[in-house]
């Protein structure tokens, strides 16, 4: 293994601990929007999922995947563009499973739905979003 990078084993496991302080990001934010101001719980949803892929897309870009060496928004606007495709691919899953096996309740398909999702956010963030552009060859 060449020297480029850490080891993509360390790569993820970053990948997680930025996903657990985005969770504790979303529930902060929607626990004060809801309780501390009163909002309507479906805005509190919109204001703290926001808050939160703006945190994960911060802590990633300086702790996992680097920036990718394109303008920051365009890097942003991939970022949203694949975590709702992430978000997609757990819902997706959730409810297939869920179809398959509804005798076993709601939380074997949510985690497995989860689980889903978090690999294809990995993927993305890995492959698209954060992917370095290819530095001309002199």
């Amino acid at each position: 293994m060449s020297g480029s990078g850490p080891p993509a084993s360390g790569k993820f496991t970053r990948f997680l601990g930025v996903g657990t302080l985005g969770t504790l990001v979303d529930a902060a934010v929607f626990a004060t929007a809801l309780l501390g101001l009163g909002l309507h719980h479906g805005l509190c949803r919109v204001i703290a999922s926001w808050a939160a892929m703006t945190a994960t897309w911060l802590l990633n870009r300086r702790f996992v995947f680097a920036g990718s060496g394109r303008s920051v928004g365009g890097e942003y606007l991939s970022y949203v563009a694949s975590s709702i495709v992430g978000a997609l691919a757990n819902l997706a899953t959730y409810l297939m499973v869920y179809a398959v096996i509804p005798h076993y309740g709601h939380i074997p398909p949510y985690v497995v739905g989860a689980g889903a999702g978090l690999f294809v956010n990995f993927l993305l963030y890995d492959r698209v979003t954060f992917r370095k552009k290819a530095e001309p060859k002199p």
